[in-house]
């Protein structure tokens, strides 16, 4: 079962089974302590309220880097490529997540993170059939 992890040195926040062994932040070895979902939720709203979030410009160049060592790339086709980015933050303003535009968020938080772009697409038919993510911001490399 996942839980919610913060490092006690720099207050990196982790969400799963386990913590990392060493805060990718800090450097820190064995730094996380469990803490409550409510915990969480206020380190992060506070975190939100200090710093603005990214633009498109740098979430595209993220998820370009994200891609450089995987079988699948960023759709060339640009135009879609902003259509969708126009849709997944439109989702963040909304709902506060970077939810895939072309999926239903079902308010179940632990069934919708599996619904944050880049979703594990890996797993899905539309991939495995088709070489692209369900909303096509991703493709299987030629």
């Amino acid at each position: 079962m996942k839980k919610y992890w913060r490092c006690f040195v720099c207050n990196d926040i982790h969400y799963g089974v386990k913590p990392p062994e060493i805060c990718p932040t800090c450097q820190v070895k064995n730094a996380y302590v469990e803490i409550s979902p409510a915990e969480a939720e206020t380190l992060c709203k506070t975190a939100k309220k200090e710093k603005a979030g990214i633009d498109k410009e740098v979430f595209l160049e993220a998820i370009e880097n994200f891609t450089e060592k995987n079988e699948f790339q960023v759709n060339p086709d640009k135009e879609k490529v902003n259509m969708l980015l126009e849709g997944i933050f439109n989702n963040e303003k909304n709902h506060d997540l970077k939810y895939c535009p072309c999926r239903l968020i079902t308010k179940d938080f632990e069934e919708d993170l599996k619904l944050v772009c880049p979703c594990n697409f890996l797993i899905h038919d539309t991939y495995k059939e088709k070489g692209e993510c369900w909303c096509g911001l991703f493709s299987r490399r030629k």
